[in-house]
């Protein structure tokens, strides 16, 4: 193999690479920039979010469907996703994270369900002792419904 067929192939390679990890971690939306609430929402099976935010910084929507109540927020920029997730941890919940997006729910079970298709990581929030020690195993959140935490 010549030198430039050898370059050619692994530069090919590395497109391909590439391209089948592209999708991980990230809902896309139609123009390939970070997805909306509404395309993340449809993708878990709710066509109508209840909007509750509409701000320059952060969009959230609130869903309700057969696999329960949660939310999905978009953030206009990494840091502020990351911020307003430092905040909400301590609320409690399952989070579903992904670039410049998080689906809050009460289990890790139903945010499974939506990481087959979006993608992204689950992390699991809960209180904290006053020394910012975490909880005790086996304290939890009270059953029943919660309210979303807001920013």
């Amino acid at each position: 193999m010549t030198g430039r067929a050898r370059r050619t192939a692994v530069l090919l390679g590395a497109a391909l690479a590439v391209a089948a990890l592209g999708g991980c971690g990230t809902a896309r939306g139609a123009t390939g920039g970070p997805a909306t609430v509404e395309e993340i929402a449809a993708r878990t099976g709710c066509a109508e979010p209840q909007m509750q935010v509409e701000a320059d910084e952060l969009r959230q929507g609130v869903c309700r469907t057969s696999k329960g109540q949660y939310s999905v927020t978009t953030f206009a920029t990494e840091k502020g996703k990351q911020e307003w997730l430092d905040d909400a941890l301590s609320y409690g919940g399952a989070y579903l994270i992904g670039t410049r997006w998080i689906v809050l729910g009460n289990t890790e079970e139903m945010l499974e369900s939506f990481r087959a298709t979006l993608g992204g990581r689950v992390r699991m929030g809960g209180h904290v002792m006053p020394s910012g020690e975490p909880m005790p195993q086996g304290h939890s959140m009270p059953p029943g419904e919660h309210t979303m935490p807001m920013p």
